[in-house]
C-alpha cells in the first residue's frame, strides 16, 4: 500500500483504498478456488492404457481437493460447482446439491456415503448424477447424445476412466434365467394412448450381498458404497423415463464376509435360483431388515451366474418382493455399467413389471415388440449368437416395457409419492394409413409441453410377434421389421433410415448384428406404430421426467407399388431458372386404398442427408410434372424427394444432381437452362430420343436403354441387341446381316452367308436358304439328291466373327450326318455325329490345329451313305 501511494499518490484516496482492499479479498479468495478446481483432475496420458482402452479417457483425481470442493462454502450463495471430465477430454462446470440415495436412518450411519445431482453451468441439458464414497467418485452423466459414465479404475479411488455408454466394446452377455407367467391367451396390447402420470414414486429397495460381491469390494462398508453406486445409476434411468426411484434401506447386516455356516447363501444353486432358491434371500431379508421396511429385495453376487427375478411384478408383494439376483464376474478395470444397468435394472424392472421386449424366441407375453434379441434394457442385446441386433443393449425402456412397469405400479400401494414430475407433453392425434408395399415411409407428429421442457422423441413399433434374423425379411407378416432407436430431438423418423433410401437400399433380409435392421414391406399386413415422447427433465431431487405415446397403424396395399422415381437416376447438372422434368411411377397410389391425388418435392443440397427445400406443393400425382430451379437449390450434391401429401409415403431419385448457375457452359450460344446438352457445345440441339438430352451428350442416343459405347445400333432402338452374324453391327442397322460381304437387298440369302450366290433352280432364292433347292417341289429333307449339301472347302477360325465355323450347308437336316477330318497323314484329329457346323478348328481335346490342308468325308447319316469327301484349308 505505501508503495502504491508514492507511485500513484493522486489516486489513493479513501475511496480508492476500499475498492483496493475489496479486489485484494476477491483474488485471496478467488485464486485458491481457482487453483482447486484446475489441479484436482489430471490426465493420464500413458500410464494404465491397455491396447483395449479405445474411447475411454483417463484421470487422477485429488481426492481431498475434490473433497473440499464439495463443503459448501460460507461466503457462497449458491451451491457448489464441481469440475467432471467428459468422454471427450472435457472439463465441465455442474452446480450440485445433494440428492438422497439411502434412507435417512442410513444416511445418519453412513455419513461417508453421499450423493449428489447437478446441471451444467455451460449448458443445462447436461446434467449428473454421482456418488462420493471411500471408494471415490462414481458418476453418470446424461447429455442430449445419451450417457457417459466416470468410474474408478482401482481400488485407492485416485484413478479414473470415463467413457460414454454406446462405446464400441465386447460385454460380457446377460444370463436372464427369469420366466414369465402369461400363456399365449393372456398376452394382449391395446391401441390407446399412455403416460406414466406426473407423480415422482419412491421404492424401498434392499440390497444383500454374497461374500465374494463384498470382499471383492474391500468389506462391508465399501460394498455398502458400491451398491449405493449402483442404486444411483438405475436410478437415473428409471426417474428420468417414468418417474421411479429407489432408497436404499439395507445397511451392512445383509452384507456377508465370510463362507461357512454365518453366509445364508452358501449352498444357493443360482440355476435354480426361481425353483425354491430365492426364498433364502427373502427370508434373510425378512429377518434383517423387516418385511414392511423394504418394497424390492434383490441380491448381488460376484460371479458369471447372471440374473434372476424369479417373477414379473412382484414388488410389494408381501411373499414375492425379496428374490431378485444379480451377479458377474467383478474386477478392477471394468464397466461397472454392466451389472449396474445391464443386469439390475433389467432385473429390478422385471420385479417392477416388465416382459422381456426380445422376439427370436416366443415368451406369450405380448411384449415382443423388438426384433430378435432387441437393443433396448429389458432385451437381450448381445445375448444370443445369429440373433443379436447389436453388442449391447441401449440404455433406456422401450415403451411397451414403460406400460408395463407403470400398469402394475398403478395397483401397487407401497411406493411413497414424494414429487411431482410436472406437466405431462401433449401430442396431437395420430391417424392411421395405407401406403404402398416395397415402398419407403416418413413418421412424424407434434408435441408440446407445458413446462417448456426439451423434448426428446422416439417411434417404436408396436407389433408383438416372433422376428428372428432368418424371418426377417420385407415379406414378414407378424412382429417388427424396424428396430427401435435412442430417442432425439426430431420428431421424424424415416423406414428405413434416409441413408438406405437415398442409397436405394428399401428392403433388408437376415441382417447381421450392427446393421440397419429396418425394411418395408413388400406384403399384406399391419404395422402398428408407438410415437413415444419424453420430457427428460433437467433432474433434481423429487423431480422425474414424464413419458407418454401414442399409438397409429399404417396398412400395407401389397396391390399398390413400388412408388418410386423414374427420372434422374443418374448424374445429372441443373442450371438456376431452368425448369426440368421430374417423373415418377404412380403405381396404383392415386386410385384404389390409398386415393392420393398430389405430392410435394423436396430438395436436399446435402446428398441426402436432408431435405429442407420445399420445391413445390399440389403437385398432381400423375407420374410427371416440371419443377423450378432456384439459388436456394445450388449445391455440388443434390438430390430430390417425392413426398406424398396427407399420406407418408415418398421416393428418391437415384442420381446425383449439380446445380449451377446459369450462363452458356459450352459457348454455343444457347443458355444453359435451355441447353439440352450444357457442357457440351451443339448449336443443333438435335435429340434423337427427344428425351430432353441431346445428342451431343446422350448416352444413349437412340432411348433404348443402353449405353451408346456398347450398343451395336446406337442410332436405332434394339433393346435385345440381336447380332446374326456376330460382327458387332445389330441386325436393325447391320446391311449385311449374314456378314458375306453382300448388302442385303442383294443377297439372295440375306440371314445365310453365300457368297457363291449359287441358286440351282434359280428361284431367286439362295440354295443355302431354299428349302428346295431343285424346285421339284420336293422338300430337300425328303428329296434323294446330296447335291444341295454345299460343303465349304476353307474356313478361317480367329473369332474374329467372319467365318470362324466350317460350313456344311443344310447339314442340320440330317441330324444323323458324320463329319470326320484327317490330317495329312491319315490321322483322324476330329469326329462328330449330327454336325451343325460348329467345328472350330480343334482337335478331339480341343486343342488348335496347325493352319493347312486337311481331309474331310461326310456322310448323311450313320449307314456311310452319300458319302462325300475332300480337301479343307484351316487358315489363321
Amino acid at each position: 500500500m505505501q508503495l502504491l501511494s508514492k507511485i500513484y499518490p493522486q489516486y489513493m484516496c479513501k475511496t480508492m483504498k476500499k475498492r483496493f482492499l475489496a479486489l485484494l479479498m476477491f483474488i485471496f479468495f478467488t485464486i485458491p478456488i481457482l487453483k482447486a478446481q484446475q489441479s484436482y483432475w489430471r490426465s493420464i496420458h500413458q500410464v494404465m492404457r491397455q491396447p483395449t482402452d479405445t474411447g475411454y479417457v483417463f484421470y487422477r483425481l485429488d481426492k481431498k481437493a475434490f473433497a473440499n470442493e464439495l463443503q459448501v462454502k460460507p461466503w457462497a450463495k449458491k451451491q457448489s460447482v464441481v469440475q467432471i471430465p467428459d468422454a471427450e477430454g472435457n472439463l465441465l462446470h455442474f452446480r450440485i446439491f445433494p440428492s438422497s440415495i439411502l434412507s435417512k436412518t442410513l444416511a445418519e450411519k453412513h455419513p461417508e456415503i453421499q450423493s449428489y445431482q447437478g446441471i451444467s453451468t455451460e449448458n443445462q441439458q447436461y446434467s449428473i448424477s454421482f456418488t462420493w464414497t471411500p471408494l471415490g467418485l462414481n458418476a453418470v452423466m446424461r447429455s442430449p447424445n445419451g450417457y457417459t459414465f466416470l468410474q474408478p479404475s482401482d481400488a485407492t479411488g485416485e484413478n479414473y476412466k470415463i467413457y460414454n455408454a454406446d462405446i464400441n466394446r465386447e460385454i460380457t452377455p446377460l444370463l436372464c434365467k427369469t420366466q414369465n407367467q402369461l400363456s399365449e391367451k393372456q398376452a394382449s396390447f391395446q391401441r390407446i394412448a399412455f403416460d406414466t402420470d406426473n407423480h415422482l414414486r419412491r421404492f424401498r429397495i434392499a440390497v444383500a450381498a454374497t461374500p465374494s460381491y463384498v470382499n471383492f469390494w474391500g468389506g462391508k462398508v465399501n460394498a455398502l458404497a458400491a451398491i449405493a453406486a449402483t442404486i444411483n445409476r438405475i436410478n437415473e434411468v428409471y426417474r428420468s423415463q417414468m418417474g421411479i426411484e429407489f432408497e436404499l434401506v439395507s445397511d451392512t447386516s445383509v452384507l456377508y464376509t465370510q463362507q461357512g455356516s454365518t453366509n445364508p447363501f452358501e449352498h444357493i444353486n443360482y440355476d435354480n435360483w426361481h425353483l425354491g432358491q430365492s426364498d433364502v434371500l427373502q427370508q434373510v431379508l425378512d429377518r434383517q431388515i423387516g418385511n414392511s421396511n423394504y418394497d424390492v429385495g434383490h441380491l448381488f453376487h460376484n460371479a458369471n451366474k447372471g440374473g434372476n427375478a424369479t417373477c414379473i411384478g412382484c414388488s410389494c408383494k408381501d411373499t414375492q418382493k425379496g428374490k431378485g439376483f444379480s451377479s458377474v464376474f467383478f474386477r478392477w478395470g471394468m464397466d461397472f455399467d454392466v451389472f449396474d444397468i445391464h443386469y439390475v435394472a433389467h432385473e429390478v424392472g422385471h420385479q417392477m413389471g416388465a416382459y422381456h421386449t426380445y422376439s427370436y424366441v416366443n415368451d406369450y407375453s405380448g411384449s415382443q415388440m423388438e426384433p430378435a434379441s432387441g437393443t433396448t434394457i429389458m432385451s437381450y442385446a448381445g445375448l444370443v449368437d445369429q440373433q443379436n441386433v447389436q453388442r449391447q443393449p441401449d440404455l433406456y425402456f422401450h415403451h411397451r416395457s414403460v406400460y408395463d412397469i407403470m400398469n402394475y405400479v398403478r395397483t401397487t400401494h407401497c411406493a411413497t409419492v414424494v414429487g411431482n414430475t410436472g406437466n405431462l407433453p401433449q401430442i396431437e392425434s395420430l391417424k392411421d394409413y395405407i401406403i404402398p408395399a416395397n415402398t419407403a415411409y416418413r413418421l412424424e407428429a407434434k408435441a408440446t409441453d407445458a413446462d417448456s421442457d426439451v423434448l426428446y422423441y422416439a417411434w417404436e413399433q408396436a407389433d408383438n410377434g416372433i422376428v428372428t434374423q432368418q424371418n426377417f425379411s420385407s415379406k414378414l407378416l407378424r412382429g417388427a421389421m424396424a428396430r427401435p432407436l435412442p430417442p432425439t430431438q426430431n420428431p421424424v423418423r424415416y423406414i428405413p433410415r434416409l441413408s438406405r433410401i437415398v442409397a436405394g437400399q428399401l428392403t433388408q433380409s437376415m441382417p447381421k448384428v450392427g446393421s440397419a435392421w429396418e425394411t418395408v414391406s413388400s406384403v399384406k399386413r399391419t404395422l402398428d406404430w408407438a410415437f413415444v415422447v419424453s420430457d427428460r427433465k433437467v433432474l433434481t431431487p423429487n423431480t422425474a421426467g414424464n413419458t407418454v405415446y401414442q399409438t397409429l397403424r399404417i396398412t400395407v396395399d401389397n396391390e399398390a407399388g413400388p412408388f418410386r422415381v423414374t427420372s434422374h437416376n443418374d448424374d445429372t447438372v441443373w442450371s438456376i431458372n431452368s425448369k426440368p422434368s421430374l417423373t415418377w411411377d404412380v403405381a396404383k397410389t392415386d386410385k384404389g386404398n390409398i386415393k392420393t391425388t398430389t405430392v410435394s418435392i423436396w430438395f436436399s443440397t446435402d446428398g441426402g442427408v436432408s431435405f429442407p427445400i420445399e420445391v413445390k406443393r399440389n403437385v398432381p400425382n400423375t407420374g410427371k410434372t416440371q419443377i423450378y430451379v432456384t439459388d436456394a437449390m445450388k449445391t455440388e450434391q443434390g438430390r430430390f424427394m417425392i413426398l406424398a401429401e396427407d399420406n407418408i409415403f415418398l421416393a428418391v431419385n437415384a442420381g446425383n444432381i449439380k446445380v449451377e448457375e446459369d450462363g452458356d457452359t459450352d459457348n454455343d450460344g444457347i443458355p444453359d437452362s435451355q441447353d439440352n446438352c450444357p457442357t457440351m457445345n451443339n448449336p443443333s440441339q438435335e435429340d434423337l430420343d427427344n428425351d430432353g438430352i441431346g445428342n451431343a451428350c446422350d448416352e444413349d442416343w437412340d432411348g433404348d436403354q443402353i449405353n451408346n459405347v456398347t450398343d451395336n445400333c446406337p442410332k436405332n432402338s434394339n433393346p435385345n441387341q440381336e447380332d446374326f452374324d456376330r460382327d458387332h453391327i445389330g441386325d436393325v442397322c447391320d446391311e449385311d446381316l449374314d456378314g458375306d460381304t453382300l448388302v442385303n437387298s442383294e443377297d439372295n440369302c440375306p440371314k445365310t452367308p453365300n457368297t457363291d450366290q449359287s441358286d440351282l433352280d434359280r428361284d431367286g432364292i439362295g440354295d443355302v436358304c431354299d428349302d428346295d433347292m431343285d424346285g421339284d417341289t420336293l422338300p430337300n429333307t425328303m428329296d434323294n439328291s446330296v447335291d444341295y449339301v454345299l460343303i465349304s472347302n476353307a474356313f478361317t477360325p480367329n473369332d474374329d466373327g467372319v467365318n470362324d465355323t466350317y460350313q456344311i450347308v443344310r447339314s442340320q437336316h440330317y441330324p444323323s450326318n458324320r463329319f470326320r477330318v484327317y490330317n495329312r497323314f491319315g490321322q483322324l484329329v476330329y469326329q462328330t455325329k449330327g454336325y451343325k457346323n460348329q467345328w472350330k478348328g480343334h482337335d478331339m481335346q480341343g486343342k488348335k490345329l496347325p493352319q493347312g490342308a486337311y481331309f474331310y468325308t461326310f456322310t448323311l447319316d450313320d449307314k456311310e451313305l452319300y458319302n462325300r469327301q475332300g480337301w479343307l484349308y484351316i487358315n489363321y
